[in-house]
């Protein structure tokens, strides 16, 4: 008799287990090629603004390449890894949706930047790149 015991346990475990894989939430799952960040870019008279939103990501891990008509953003973000204390420990994921890996977006621009004056800055998770246009003469 204490066998099916052990097996109504198990079962009632496994359904535990099951119940709980229904409930998260996996939001857009990519290739292995990468993710895309999300942007805004603008035109302006005499330039190009593009916001990055490169949240958790460090400098270092960012590349930008601009040639004459399109924009390059690409990198790497580093998994977000939960807090480790000796008290606790993770029992359930809830839901995962921060993209982590490589990521890439090319931008097509239709008007030639400037490459000598272009200029990027990190701040509060965004990157903001402005490329100003070729002078017209």
């Amino acid at each position: 008799m204490p066998r099916k015991i052990k097996l109504s346990r198990a079962i009632g475990k496994t359904g535990d287990v099951a119940s709980q894989l229904g409930t998260l939430h996996f939001n857009d799952f990519h290739s292995s090629d990468g993710w895309r960040p999300n942007i805004n870019a603008y035109r302006y008279d005499n330039r190009f603004e593009i916001w990055v939103d490169l949240a958790g990501i460090e400098k270092s891990e960012i590349s930008v390449d601009v040639l004459p008509n399109r924009v390059r953003i690409s990198g790497e973000r580093k998994p977000p890894i939960p807090t480790k204390d000796a008290s606790s420990q993770c029992r359930q994921v809830l839901s995962m949706e921060i993209e982590s890996g490589r990521f890439a977006r090319e931008i097509e621009l239709p008007g030639e930047v400037d490459r000598e004056e272009v200029t990027a800055k990190q701040e509060n998770g965004l990157l903001w790149i402005v490329l100003p246009l070729v002078a017209t003469k």
